[in-house]
């Protein structure tokens, strides 16, 4: 397998982890799907590698501010992520 494929692999494999762990604390704090509550995801470059920042977000709702999500992919080709929740007990190995 090409490597660029192995870590592409890796890398969305890690943001679908990360995807679940918010769908699962948005539900917990009544950010229902059914409800419109979506998932909203932006990339942003920062120094040796790229995130992806995901939120919640509603058409006419407050999101709050303190539920997020970021998956990293550094320059040397490590993938990190961190979830940041007060609800969260678990972590995003």
């Amino acid at each position: 397998m090409h490597p660029s494929s192995s870590l592409a692999k890796a890398f969305s494999a890690k943001c679908a982890v990360a995807r679940a762990h918010l769908r699962r604390e948005m539900e917990a704090r009544g950010l229902h799907q059914s409800d419109g509550w979506k998932i909203m995801e932006t990339v942003r470059d920062c120094p040796g590698g790229s995130e992806i920042v995901m939120r919640p977000l509603h058409m006419h709702l407050e999101a709050p501010d303190d539920l997020e999500c970021v998956v990293r992919i550094e320059e040397d080709t490590s993938i990190e992520s961190n979830c940041d929740s007060p609800l969260s007990t678990d972590t995003m190995g």
